[in-house]
């Protein structure tokens, strides 16, 4: 089910997930596709908001520099690890790095085990993907409580066929407060745009500052909206248009 998104000022601050809002989902993560006129659409949007567009994603800042290039938005990467703000200032939280090798080192021999499976080593995190092993999701989810049973410093978020591993006290929404305490976003009414559990904590920081969130698709939410892929394209570009 779609519906009517709602009008915004010039005064708001745009959140955007990237896999399966602003890209479709792929059966592995180096597959997905930017479709014709999304790079334009997000400097378009960006220019028009006065900067205050963000990508807030699970993936690595570079990869995610790498399918949007040129662009370089203001981003929250590793669901805020990894943060590089309007100014262009990179922030690291690495405080787990240890911690996540250590999963990573246990992990590591059931990926090589099960071709499909995808263990996705990241700067300050580290993800099992499942989609091409559906039937393993189970044993995925035992091994990922196993390889963090005795370590205090990570958390444990499933999400689409993923369960990612991360410090504690990282997650979507705080990396969303932490923007809207710098400019340009300080202020602003912010929108946030997502289709994953993961973004379940950026929608509850922008329903609590009186903004807008959007689901992109099925599943239950915290989002006052919900939508499809063409429909937040379409409103997004209605948006980006010069005043």
């Amino acid at each position: 089910m779609t519906e009517s998104l709602p009008p915004v000022s010039a005064n708001t601050a745009f959140f955007i997930d990237f896999d399966g809002t602003l890209v479709d989902i792929a059966p592995r993560p180096e597959l997905v596709e930017v479709e014709p006129g999304i790079i334009p659409l997000l400097g378009a949007l960006d220019a028009r908001f006065g900067h205050a567009v963000a990508l807030v994603t699970g993936r690595s800042l570079n990869v995610v520099d790498g399918f949007l290039a040129p662009l370089k938005l203001a981003a929250a990467a590793e669901h805020g690890s990894i943060r590089r703000d309007a100014a262009g200032r990179v922030h690291e939280d690495v405080r787990a790095i240890h911690a996540i090798e250590l999963a990573a080192e246990r992990l590591s021999p059931l990926v090589e085990a099960n071709p499909g499976l995808l263990l996705e080593r990241k700067q300050a995190s580290v993800a099992l993907h499942f989609r091409q092993r559906p039937e393993l999701a189970e044993t995925c989810k035992e091994a990922v409580a196993d390889a963090v049973a005795d370590v205090d410093d990570l958390l444990v978020l499933p999400g689409k066929m993923i369960f990612e591993l991360r410090p504690h006290g990282i997650d979507k929404g705080v990396a969303v407060s932490r923007f809207l305490e710098e400019a340009p976003f300080k202020g602003r009414v912010p929108v946030y745009m997502g289709d994953d559990v993961t973004d379940e904590h950026g929608f509850a920081v922008v329903n609590d500052r009186g903004g807008i969130s959007i689901k992109i698709d099925d599943g239950d939410t915290l989002a006052q909206y919900r939508t499809d892929r063409a429909g937040l394209f379409a409103w997004l570009s209605d948006l980006a248009e010069p005043a």
